[in-house]
């Protein structure tokens, strides 16, 4: 039987570090702490228009790929003063959210800048913009979140898809043992 490889996430110190560094562009942090906090694809942050926004209702629109589950998600007062600073300082009329000099930024590029932070912030060249999705997910989890909410936050169709990222995290199984450990349900002599 092969043994499924655990996706590369970042810890929470890590992550921390890598939007440290994206800080000196307010567009770049902005993408990043969007991509980290909503786990999403690379296609899916370039994909994002300014009329997915309602800053008002503080509510984003995210269109997932790959036979996932879009929706409107509300948008952390924290994300939502990121983006409107990145927002007043931007000079151009796209209707992309994140744009460059060429208009929305293409994949290819958000996986340059992903790279220029990582090694800025002296990360594994093994991280990609793809491990901000898997430390979400594993860090939802480490805080308690049921595996339900974090598929639904991952837009996730089906929770197989999700348990991966149980495997990862040790928190929820240590206190399941200590609880197992006092329990009067257990046997034990």
């Amino acid at each position: 039987m092969l043994e499924q490889r655990l996706p590369k996430c970042l810890t929470k110190d890590q992550v921390i570090k890598f939007l440290q560094k994206a800080k000196s562009s307010k567009r770049d942090l902005a993408l990043f702490y969007t991509i980290y906090f909503y786990g999403l694809r690379v296609q899916e942050a370039s994909n994002l228009n300014l009329e997915d926004l309602d800053l008002d209702r503080n509510r984003i629109v995210i269109r997932r790929l790959k036979g996932g589950i879009s929706g409107e998600y509300p948008i952390p007062r924290e994300l939502r003063n990121k983006i409107n600073t990145y927002l007043k300082e931007r000079g151009d009329n796209d209707f992309a959210l994140f744009t460059g000099r060429e208009g929305r930024l293409k994949v290819r590029r958000i996986e340059q800048l992903f790279k220029h932070y990582t090694k800025k912030a002296k990360l594994s060249e093994d991280f990609t913009v793809h491990s901000l999705r898997h430390s979400i997910a594993t860090h939802l989890l480490e805080d308690g979140q049921p595996l339900e909410y974090v598929a639904d936050h991952l837009g996730h169709k089906n929770i197989q898809n999700t348990a991966i990222y149980a495997k990862i995290t040790n928190k929820k199984r240590e206190e399941t043992f200590k609880r197992m450990e006092t329990s009067p349900a257990i046997a034990k002599i």
